[in-house]
């Protein structure tokens, strides 16, 4: 005798409702309303030093840069109310860095430590609803590297007045260091749902900066001005006074920026005097490299 396999009718009324419920969802992405994550179109990677629709034009303050010791002129971006630099570093509000501007304190130290509690560094974080399965799949395998290669635990959030909150927001971004002003923002934003994206900006959080800002830049890459952005060449930049930590300039670092940061035309603005050296975006890169790892454990003393 033949089966028939009859549907439940609450399950028929549902697949009955299914068509209606996408298109009521569609709808409503196309009213100003933030579409559900499972309706966000698929994206292209984002490079973090990419700009984006809205960003305004650049603005040149003082201010003190990681490891730095002394403030230096730094140009931000104005992204929507933050200040951005170099592509993805937040460094405040855009608003509030205009009308407290000055010479000597224009932007925050960012030499900030998160703490350590019994020989781990410690860093708070909780994650928005809002933010997609793919960036939530992205950040959980950075998380789960720096736990299992570092002395940096990222723990969810309880009651820590000072923490890390992910969100999805425009572009990819962090601030450096611990700000230690309760929340601090950190972007994986569509085209930032890679392991790679999201290991760079929870480097950033622990303090560090790109790669290609250290003071001995120069001695292993040559810029190529001529291919960068109209007004965006100071963000190629270095940090005068900033440390190496004796630690050797790392080609494949997880904080370095791929060949065509900022370029104009899709040429390379950055070119290795190392033959063979080749550079590549964060996104597609697996994650900490040793000479990384070693970098954490040195600035936290473990």
């Amino acid at each position: 005798m033949t089966r028939v396999r009859l549907f439940h009718p609450l399950a028929l009324a549902l697949l009955l409702a299914a068509p209606a419920m996408v298109v009521h969802a569609k709808e409503s992405m196309g009213k100003g309303m933030p579409p559900p994550p499972e309706f966000l179109p698929e994206s292209k990677p984002l490079a973090p030093w990419q700009s984006l629709m809205g960003d305004e034009k650049p603005t040149t303050l003082m201010a003190i840069r990681a490891g730095a010791s002394k403030p230096s002129p730094m140009v931000v971006v104005k992204r929507g109310d933050l200040a951005i630099t170099e592509g993805d570093i937040v460094v405040g509000w855009y608003s509030q860095l205009m009308s407290d501007f000055s010479q000597e304190n224009a932007i925050r130290n960012p030499n900030q430590k998160w703490p350590k509690i019994n020989g781990k560094v410690v860093v708070p974080y909780q994650v928005h609803s809002s933010l997609p399965s793919a960036q939530r799949a992205a950040l959980n395998a950075a998380i789960a590297e720096y736990n299992a290669k570092t002395c940096v635990r990222f723990v969810p959030k309880t009651t820590e007045a000072n923490f890390v909150t992910v969100i999805l927001g425009n572009g990819c971004y962090s601030y450096i260091g611990s700000i230690q002003q309760g929340a601090q923002e950190l972007s994986l934003g569509q085209g930032c749902e890679f392991k790679g994206t999201a290991v760079h900006e929870l480097m950033h959080a622990l303090g560090f900066d790109h790669e290609q800002s250290r003071p001995d830049r120069d001695q292993y890459l040559t810029v190529n001005y001529q291919n960068v952005v109209r007004g965006m060449e100071s963000q190629f930049d270095v940090c005068q006074d900033c440390t190496t930590q004796n630690i050797p300039y790392e080609y494949s670092s997880i904080m370095h920026y791929g060949a065509q940061a900022f370029t104009n035309n899709g040429r390379d603005t950055m070119v290795p005097k190392q033959r063979g050296a080749q550079l590549a975006e964060p996104y597609d890169k697996p994650g900490l490299t040793t000479l990384d790892v070693k970098k954490i454990h040195k600035l936290y003393g473990c």
